[in-house]
């Protein structure tokens, strides 16, 4: 990893959209500041039973808050592939080129593996291939940066549609032996038959890994397909417009296609992808226009902080409990508060903390960037 300066034509509104997706990941998974969590048992007992299935995981169908998260991150990654590869071509040959994703596809691997806590879990039989999302974006950063590289923005937007058809044409034209129940049913389905048959005991229960690297992989190339209308030869005003029109069109798409083929997150679906996608892509637009068109950023700093060293906090978050930090400061002040208040009081400050460690290297201009 390096550590960098943050170049001068670097889009605000990109870092921004990050730093919102690391927010949602920080404040219901990890870091040990379960803000929305702790914030909705602030109002009685029936509200928080309601909101409580806004930030649970299961197999279930439609959206919810904890969600959209992971697939937002997935986009911003392939939304900035080409601006940097583009940069790069400018500077060194296609060899150093090569190296370079190829190195940076066996960092995230193997940050994903810290992450999970299996770097150095000789056990094979509980180490899953995937542990963490880190790993599903090495795969699909090295897939999309050889792209970018091979191909036009045509062929990779008819690559993209094609994944999200086969991936459907899978589950519906393929049947599982000895299965006659719904094709995407979570008990079984062709993604669990799959990871039973290829992986075997380094199959992690309650998650289907290998077929789901197609959408994940189409998930980023839409990612790809924006960073081509953000970093293209538009005004700022049409960029803004076309953004806002395909977040539209995939999400209405994604919507639509949920009939019959459901949004349901676990099977990281083609209708989930299109529909996460969409909304992401309109909150990219809106912050593009707000921020690098009217020039209205100071609202966003609190995620820019966040946005612009994303892979050091999600690594930090990982590996350290905040709340234990946050409570050197608060823990005499909420323990006199009622339990409720106490936990909503000790997430605060586990995301207090986190949020000025970034910004302690925010303000030193320390970037890390592998």
């Amino acid at each position: 990893m390096e550590q960098k300066t943050a170049p001068d034509n670097r889009l605000v509104s990109i870092d921004a959209l990050r730093g919102l997706a690391m927010f949602l990941i920080l404040a219901i998974d990890i870091g040990g500041a379960p803000i929305f969590q702790t914030f909705t048992k602030l109002w009685g007992e029936p509200f928080a039973t309601a909101a409580s299935k806004q930030f649970s995981y299961g197999f279930t169908e439609g959206l919810r808050l904890c969600f959209i998260a992971m697939p937002m991150f997935l986009f911003v990654v392939g939304l900035v592939i080409p601006l940097s590869l583009r940069n790069r071509r400018l500077e060194i040959n296609a060899k150093t080129i090569y190296l370079h994703i190829v190195k940076r596809s066996v960092i995230l691997f193997l940050l994903g593996l810290i992450a999970g806590g299996h770097l150095l879990n000789f056990k094979f039989t509980n180490m899953p291939v995937y542990n963490n999302v880190l790993e599903y974006i090495s795969i699909g950063y090295l897939v999309c940066a050889i792209l970018v590289l091979h191909t036009t923005a045509w062929v990779q937007c008819v690559l993209t549609g094609a994944l999200l058809v086969v991936y459907w044409a899978l589950f519906v034209f393929i049947p599982v032996p000895g299965w006659q129940g719904e094709c995407f049913s979570g008990q079984m389905n062709l993604a669990i038959y799959i990871d039973n048959v290829v992986l075997g005991p380094f199959h992690r229960q309650g998650s289907w890994q290998v077929l789901a690297t197609i959408t994940f992989i189409a998930n980023m190339l839409l990612g790809v397909l924006m960073g081509h209308v953000l970093f293209g030869n538009r005004t700022k005003e049409d960029k803004a417009k076309v953004l806002l029109i395909c977040g539209l069109l995939m999400l209405i798409a994604g919507s639509i296609w949920g009939y019959w083929f459901p949004i349901v997150r676990s099977l990281w679906t083609s209708s989930f992808v299109l529909v996460t996608c969409g909304l992401t892509t309109i909150l990219l637009a809106a912050f593009f226009l707000l921020i690098d068109v009217f020039g209205y950023a100071r609202w966003a700093f609190f995620f820019m902080v966040f946005g612009v060293n994303s892979i050091a906090v999600y690594m930090m978050a990982h590996m350290f409990d905040f709340r234990l930090i946050g409570n050197i400061f608060v823990g005499g002040v909420s323990g006199l508060c009622p339990p409720n208040v106490q936990a909503f009081i000790q997430a605060m400050a586990a995301m207090t903390v986190m949020w000025l460690i970034m910004y302690y290297l925010y303000r030193k201009k320390t970037f890390i960037k592998i």
